[in-house]
């Protein structure tokens, strides 16, 4: 193992890092909530967070309506998680 691989791992079981993630994954859900909600969306989002087993913490947000994001011949497309994991 190297002496930068050694330091990754280090800083990647920070629990200010985790903290970092978990706060921009709510920023982005609360965003994708705001977008779909303004289009007349019905999604719900959640944040999932937690440790993998190598140790790298991690958090990302989840839709509850597949269709809605990615739309279908039914369902308009919009896309409010991926708008606001852009910014949007």
């Amino acid at each position: 193992m190297g002496k930068y691989d050694k330091q990754f791992q280090q800083l990647n079981r920070n629990p200010k890092i985790a903290q970092a993630l978990k706060n921009r994954a709510e920023k982005t859900r609360a965003a994708a909530q705001r977008i779909s909600d303004a289009e007349g969306g019905t999604a719900h989002y959640r944040v999932v967070s937690g440790v993998r087993p190598g140790g790298r913490a991690y958090a990302y947000v989840v839709s509850d309506n597949r269709d809605e994001e990615f739309g279908t011949e039914k369902t308009k497309r919009i896309g409010a998680l991926r708008r606001a994991a852009r910014g949007g």
